[in-house]
């Protein structure tokens, strides 16, 4: 529905008189420290930032325990007022809206690849949307143009869509990462189809109140978080400036129905899930990945947190940023391949940037007793002086083994070591 730029004064009055007693409210305790909380659908548009001073969101927030938060606005103008005052826990998503009132008619209108392009030039995203889109119209140009410029820059797509429109998404761009707002208003048992069948789908359960009442959880829905504990965050779904004021409730009530799954499915569904999901993206702490030319260990290097495998005929020496290496918490691997024990055939101990140059290295890792991998792909960097990795999780506990190859023709030397994570 379209919406004035700016609501009138007894509305703004009413939205300022909610969040002054949302924020003087006491919120229900729970024990110490509280289980952070990411919410992965909030908005700060064009009426919210009339009414509600950015500062005042800022502290809604907090007070709600808020460890990530998925913004998005229409217009961006609001996304960056909050990502400016909160880098630590905004992370901004940009909307194909330049207002509300374009949510029926952006899919039909170029002028908003315009935008998206004079927007993604200008400040860094971590996803595209949120964007409404049904049924065969995610096949139109415009949409088909977004997902492009997405692919292009490696965004998250988040989704207001029915089954369909995500499926049609996926064919479109196979590798996206999708996230479906509302678990697309759908039945736990469509939501879990849905989720077996693509393995890159994650559902927020913003304005899902049909899941659970009270702390009690319906128990379709209880099948589906034990059956994907990996794919479901929380989100409250900010659309107009009231509900600004109800961060901390919902942040408290989500705590309270989490608390009834088992304890390792409720912080994931909480905020490790989200964590995962934008490691890549947008790491913790709000910086992009590291900029410059980090320095993989030397060969000479020992101790200090330099790591060094020996293979048949080369030996791996690597280090991680940093150096101890948290559950759910992004981390970078330098790794450089030095001359073996042995010097006998099999790759040269010069890695290459180019195919010809030398080994390739790649780096992976799994979780052998679970027989399942990370979520997400790192980005490599590769010159001839060795491999920097950025966006490695490693979103449970347990034991992991982190693999790097090196590769050269039908040549190739395999480093593996085993990581405990608690």
């Amino acid at each position: 529905m379209p919406m004035s730029a700016s609501p009138p004064a007894p509305a703004r009055a009413l939205v300022r008189l909610l969040v002054a007693a949302s924020l003087a409210a006491p919120v229900a305790t729970f024990a110490q420290p509280a289980m952070p909380i990411a919410d992965m659908h909030l908005h700060y548009s064009h009426d919210a930032v009339a009414s509600v001073p950015a500062d005042d969101v800022i502290g809604l927030m907090r007070q709600a325990g808020l460890r990530r938060a998925l913004v998005s606005s229409s217009d961006d103008a609001g996304t960056q007022k909050l990502l400016e005052l909160a880098p630590d826990i905004v992370v901004p998503s940009l909307r194909p809206y330049r207002s509300r009132g374009e949510i029926g008619t952006w899919f039909r209108d170029p002028t908003v690849i315009d935008y998206l392009e004079q927007r993604l030039a200008r400040h860094r995203y971590a996803a595209i949307g949120e964007f409404h889109l049904y049924g065969a119209d995610a096949d139109l140009p415009v949409p088909a143009a977004m997902v492009a410029l997405a692919r292009r820059k490696d965004l998250i797509l988040h989704a207001h869509s029915d089954a369909d429109a995500v499926k049609r998404l996926f064919r479109q761009w196979p590798e996206a990462r999708i996230v479906w707002a509302h678990a697309g208003f759908d039945s736990p048992e469509n939501v879990r189809e849905m989720l077996r069948a693509h393995p890159k789908l994650w559902a927020d359960l913003a304005f899902r109140s049909d899941h659970a009442s009270g702390e009690r959880i319906d128990p379709g829905w209880r099948e589906a978080f034990l059956e994907f504990p990996e794919r479901f965050m929380v989100g409250t779904d900010t659309f107009t400036p009231e509900r600004l004021f109800y961060i901390p409730q919902h942040a408290a009530w989500a705590r309270s129905w989490l608390a009834t799954l088992p304890a390792e499915v409720a912080e994931r569904i909480a905020w490790r899930n989200a964590e995962s999901l934008l490691a890549a993206a947008w790491p913790a702490g709000g910086s992009a990945p590291a900029a410059g030319n980090p320095e993989p260990p030397s060969c000479a290097q020992a101790g200090n947190g330099v790591r060094s495998l020996q293979g048949k005929a080369a030996r791996l020496v690597y280090r991680t940023e940093p150096a101890e290496i948290a559950l759910g918490e992004p981390f970078r691997l330098l790794a450089r391949l030095c001359p073996g024990a042995e010097a006998r055939a099999g790759v040269r101990t010069k890695a290459g940037a180019d195919s010809g140059a030398g080994a390739r290295l790649s780096v992976d890792a799994t979780m052998p007793e679970h027989r399942h991998g990370m979520n997400y792909t790192p980005r490599l960097a590769q010159s001839p002086d060795g491999l920097v990795a950025d966006g490695l999780l490693f979103h449970m506990a347990g034991r992991w083994q982190l693999v790097v190859e090196a590769r050269e023709g039908d040549a190739v030397e395999r480093f593996a070591d085993d990581i405990v994570i608690r």
